[in-house]
């Protein structure tokens, strides 16, 4: 039996509220934190092509001092900074965050900044997530330079939502190929979670239970979106899937995905569908205990086979989910040539690690 030793670091989120009909609970928590005038930050689509801000403006009871709708694809800084000075000028008591990963990162940073660091008392954030990217359990931000298309980030334990509420009913109006590839998304946390060398058993009980939720119901939540249980059974997936990375870490596939992410504008959950799978083969001959894990998780009946060809069939068995999602992608369709691999290799990881990148990439191109 293995022995392990480490530690494990809570995130202040206050309390998570979930299930059908949870955003009713928006009112209430408004009411505790005295909050009279609260803000919403989200995207375009969620703003003009759904009812999501009216659901919001209703179960706060109360009217929003602001909607600041100019939040794009990996969190442009001139949309940050448009939001911001729209906050200040609402003179707003709250922000509700409301979409996937990029209008969460943004208000975290907003928040940073309105607080001047951390200087000044903290405006409250109220997280909605409508995708599964889990940024709402993130104690970072990234956002990305407008002229040289590069991602950069902030951490701070500080940065993470006061509340949050994932409410599968609000969560039907998000296409389904975006629903499904941050599935895949949370899917990266919660393995790589497992071979982390950090890795730790409270972690992984909850990021083997993420996959196993997972690999049940994301197809079928993705393909019937007003069906609650698959939506929320994934749901808590990604919530388990982000219990472990501040303390354990991500590994290459995350690495990989946010210098590709910004550069090339793919979104987050893509660059997993493009890097998971290949990042597990080469993990599975470094960890194969660990990936055994991961295809017991999957459902995989394992029987007469090595671990090493379990690990081995975990991989397999990402890639297949991801083609039958529809999302199997090579870094080719997105404009990325051989001659960049290098460079992306060099920025995705260290001396140590370069050779495994570049092999990856060369097998993904």
């Amino acid at each position: 039996m293995e022995v392990v030793s480490g530690e494990y670091s809570y995130l202040p989120i206050e309390r998570v509220h979930f299930g059908p009909s949870s955003i009713a609970q928006l009112a209430g928590e408004l009411d505790k934190i005295r909050s009279q005038r609260p803000f919403v930050i989200t995207g375009q689509t969620i703003a003009e092509k759904t009812r999501l801000v009216d659901t919001v403006e209703k179960a706060s009871g109360r009217k929003l001092v602001g909607v600041f709708s100019g939040i794009k694809q990996h969190a442009p800084i001139s949309g940050v900074k448009q939001a911001i000075s729209e906050v200040q000028r609402a003179r707003a008591d709250s922000l509700i965050s409301l979409g996937g990963g990029s209008p969460i990162d943004s208000t975290k940073i907003a928040v940073k900044e309105l607080s001047e660091s951390f200087a000044k008392p903290i405006i409250a954030h109220l997280a909605i997530p409508t995708t599964l990217s889990a940024a709402e359990f993130s104690h970072s931000a990234g956002m990305t330079d407008d002229t040289s298309k590069r991602k950069t980030g902030i951490r701070d334990p500080r940065l993470v939502p006061r509340f949050i509420f994932l409410d599968p009913k609000i969560t039907g109006d998000t296409p389904s190929w975006l629903w499904a590839c941050t599935g895949i998304r949370s899917l990266d946390h919660a393995v790589e979670s497992i071979y982390s060398p950090r890795h730790q058993p409270y972690v992984d009980t909850l990021a083997l239970e993420s996959i196993r939720l997972l690999f049940r119901n994301l197809k079928l939540s993705a393909n019937n979106p007003t069906e609650i249980g698959p939506r929320l059974a994934c749901q808590s997936a990604a919530w388990m899937s982000f219990a472990g990375v501040q303390s354990v870490g991500t590994g290459l596939s995350h690495a990989i995905g946010r210098v590709i992410g910004a550069t090339w504008n793919i979104p987050h959950g893509i660059t997993s569908c493009l890097t998971l799978a290949e990042v597990m083969r080469h993990q599975a001959r470094k960890y194969p205990h660990r990936l055994s894990l991961i295809a017991g998780a999957e459902g995989q009946d394992s029987k007469g086979l090595s671990e090493s060809k379990q690990a081995l069939s975990a991989a397999e068995q990402v890639e297949e989910l991801v083609k039958e999602l529809g999302l199997f992608k090579r870094l080719g369709d997105y404009g990325i040539k051989r001659e960049n691999l290098p460079s992306i290799a060099r920025d995705a990881s260290g001396p140590e690690e370069y050779p495994m990148a570049l092999d990856v990439l060369e097998a993904i191109l």
